[in-house]
């Protein structure tokens, strides 16, 4: 611990954990009859069991491709708190992420226990990074700290088709070239989709070719703001007709617009920011974005 600033960095063990459950089934042995209403009770059992699965599938889906990643623990004055980068691998926006957290202490007794909530959106196929998330008091000295994530809520569900929403989750996986031509056929296949447009710039980012991603955001924006317009002009046939219009991703198209310029032209990055800030206020990178222009 530092006797000058009173902190204690917390070492972290993240791991991804996924929870198998195991049922065990008994046979009775009593009369036919008995045997008839366990039978009975199973069936009608299993059949609500997979209704609930079905109805659940898109939830546990979405939660899979959610990543955390934990930065900058610190225990400070008896409280924690931790700095959580929230990746969301999914073709939709994501909010409301509830996340589970266990501190152990040096001497692996628990010192800390709770559920840390994040209500913010995590746009379409992107990342969001929240500082000093509150974990609240510790009572003894951090060692340990894991997290999971407990519930999460699909802010808006995508139209576009589940074979195109799941390459475009494999897409996000994949590295630099790959990534940049899983999203280019994307593009051929739907070339106005936001969401492959906006990610079509990150994979080209990713790979140095700024002037290419440039052209990607302001296609994306150009997109969502169509999308948008339409729907609002005849907002029946837009939900009909258009697989984007729930997709429309133009505040992190501006965000991100915004961060490549940050270099070259600082004004144009400021109006970009600016931008998406109207759009969406509670964005924290957006308003990090600004702090560093002032």
């Amino acid at each position: 611990m530092s006797s000058q600033t009173g902190e204690t960095r917390i070492k972290t063990n993240f791991l991804e954990n996924q929870a198998k459950e195991v049922s065990h089934k008994k046979m009775s042995k009593g009369p036919i009859i008995g045997f008839a209403i366990v039978f009975l009770t199973g069936i009608s059992f299993g059949a609500y069991k997979v209704t609930e699965f079905l109805m659940n599938y898109e939830t546990v889906a979405m939660m899979k491709n959610i990543e955390l990643i934990l930065d900058s623990p610190i225990a400070k004055n008896g409280q924690a708190t931790v700095d959580i980068v929230v990746r969301n691998n999914n073709p939709f926006a994501v909010r409301n992420f509830a996340i589970a957290y266990t501190i152990d202490g040096a001497s692996g007794s628990n010192v800390a226990k709770g559920v840390a909530v994040i209500s913010n959106l995590v746009p379409a196929a992107d990342e969001r990074k929240f500082a000093a998330v509150s974990l609240g008091a510790i009572k003894g000295e951090p060692g340990k700290m894991h997290v999971d994530l407990s519930s999460a809520k699909i802010a808006e569900k995508s139209k576009l088709p589940g074979d195109i929403q799941q390459r475009i989750s494999d897409a996000l996986f994949l590295k630099e070239q790959d990534s940049v031509a899983a999203f280019e056929q994307l593009n051929k296949e739907l070339p106005n989709s936001p969401v492959v447009l906006n990610g079509l710039g990150l994979a080209y980012e990713e790979c140095g070719l700024k002037d290419k991603a440039k052209e990607s955001y302001e296609k994306a924006i150009a997109a969502a703001d169509a999308a948008a317009t339409k729907a609002g002009s005849d907002a029946a046939s837009a939900a009909s007709s258009s697989p984007n219009s729930a997709d429309a991703t133009a505040e992190n198209s501006h965000y991100h617009l915004g961060l490549l310029l940050m270099d070259s032209d600082k004004k144009k990055a400021r109006e970009e920011f600016e931008t998406a800030a109207r759009m969406d206020g509670a964005d924290p990178a957006v308003q990090a974005a600004l702090d560093k222009l002032k």
